[in-house]
């Protein structure tokens, strides 16, 4: 058998608590306790695990609102920095008050940090976020974190990411020169609507996801590639077909409705998480896919996270022929939405 390349990227839940209402998720009604997770301690084990696996590899810090779980997000950060590990993470930017924490992410966090934004209106942001002034939490951070960036003289990358769908989509032209030049952000990446996620239940019925999937994707083609040319972004010419291709999967299907329950997904397969990623969850389980619909491994003690990893081609296999819609999440599927040598 041919051996297998280490893993990218390790993925690591460090709490599901979150002080927003996203439409797009339902980890905020996830009980907060966090009784049920593993310790600061095991987690350090399954880092060292990782670099032992894959030295060069990235490190992303997964949950609800990650920062307010201040003691093991800056472990995390801490362990992957003394590990040789990159680290990246996530937040809406609410924990960012002042300039005091702005500086303390850019010096002991992660090596880049992406911001929550869904839209230079504070009324669809907050909308989508389910809390009034999530916007200005959002736009505060980045001000902040580009500030501090500034001050300290520092080149960590501060980035935006935005859930793309009916509500935003046409407004993208107007969306890239707020975010690159009015907050001067390093990038804003584009993340479409896939179904809700969250502790739902089996009859769960997905009206936002069904509501909001972009019902014109020639029309969004069109933005794209507008937008490719006026702001140089590097945008990679399979990413927008697969894009495409996930839309019209969705309207031809009329089955959006169903979420996570559905029995027909995108006409061809558009992840590779399978190759690149291990995903852990709070109770220390790897997998290879952020669903639970194949197999989990409980890491257990040190090469643990070698073990799963080299022994895992029953769920690749399986996985290869996964259409499901979560397939155009960023952080699975198989294209980038730039082009290496792109500047943006």
């Amino acid at each position: 058998m041919t051996p297998v390349a280490p893993p990218a990227f390790l993925f690591v839940d460090i709490n599901r608590e979150c002080n927003l209402r996203c439409r797009t998720c339902m980890y905020w009604a996830a009980p907060k306790e966090a009784s049920y997770a593993i310790t600061i301690e095991h987690r350090r084990q399954i880092l060292e695990d990782y670099a032992d696996l894959s030295p060069r590899g990235t490190v992303v810090i997964c949950g609800g609102e990650t920062l307010l779980a201040k003691e093991a997000y800056f472990d995390v950060t801490a362990s992957c920095r003394r590990l040789g590990l990159r680290c990246l993470s996530v937040t809406n930017g609410s924990p960012i008050r002042d300039l005091a924490m702005a500086e303390r992410l850019l010096l002991d966090g992660p090596h880049e940090i992406t911001v929550s934004l869904n839209h230079f209106k504070p009324e669809i942001h907050d909308g989508t976020r389910g809390v009034l002034g999530s916007w200005d939490w959002a736009v505060q951070a980045l001000k902040l974190l580009l500030q501090a960036r500034k001050n300290l003289e520092l080149s960590n990358r501060i980035y935006v990411m935005a859930i793309i769908c009916e509500q935003n989509y046409r407004d993208l032209e107007a969306f890239y020169p707020f975010v690159l030049r009015e907050l001067g952000a390093d990038k804003l990446k584009l993340n479409f609507l896939q179904p809700t996620f969250g502790p739902l239940g089996s009859e769960f019925q997905d009206a936002f996801f069904a509501q909001n999937t972009i019902a014109d994707p020639e029309n969004l083609g069109r933005i794209l590639r507008d937008c490719d040319g006026k702001f140089g972004l590097g945008l990679n010419p399979r990413w927008v077909e697969d894009v495409l291709m996930y839309h019209r999967s969705i309207q031809k299907n009329r089955n959006a409705i169903q979420g996570w329950r559905i029995s027909r997904g995108t006409d061809r397969p558009i992840c590779n998480s399978y190759d690149r990623n291990i995903m852990v969850d709070l109770q220390g389980n790897a997998r290879l896919c952020f669903s639970n619909q194949f197999r989990s491994v409980p890491m257990d003690g040190p090469g643990a996270l070698r073990r799963f990893w080299e022994s895992s081609e029953d769920i690749r296999t399986k996985m290869r022929s996964c259409a499901a819609y979560c397939g155009i999440s960023h952080s699975v599927r198989r294209e980038n939405g730039t082009l290496k040598l792109a500047n943006a």
